[in-house]
């Protein structure tokens, strides 16, 4: 014969509001969850996205105060990242750093994931 294991009434309450019971023993769910997170991020194009998130971060880390402030990246697309400036002077200053700028996000990066600076005015 078989028994039901006993369970604590909080357990019981939780089960009912949620409407099913949680196994006793949850390890052998430990070591595979970061391979769940790994796919599932992988179908849904998430895992690119973290990349965009990184050169964001590292674009604001890479020019001073006063640029960070005044342009941001917008988008990583098609290796392409697009910055948008808010000032003409900007613009132009970003312009003439762009060679540089583009050679920092490659060395870190890579040039599979950064293949080119726009900049937009707006």
């Amino acid at each position: 014969m078989r028994r039901r294991p006993y369970r604590p009434l909080k357990d019981r309450v939780l089960a009912e509001w949620r409407g099913y019971w949680e196994p006793q023993d949850t390890t052998k769910f430990e070591d595979k969850i970061d391979s769940v997170v790994g796919k599932t991020m992988k179908g849904l194009g998430l895992k690119e996205r973290f990349h965009e998130e990184a050169v964001f971060e590292a674009w604001n880390a890479m020019v001073d105060g006063f640029i960070a402030a005044n342009a941001r990246p917008v988008s990583l697309e098609r290796r392409v990242l697009a910055i948008q400036v808010l000032h003409a002077t900007v613009h132009y200053e970003l312009d003439r750093m762009k060679g540089r700028l583009l050679a920092r996000m490659q060395e870190r990066f890579g040039a599979d994931k950064v293949r080119e600076i726009r900049f937009r005015l707006g």
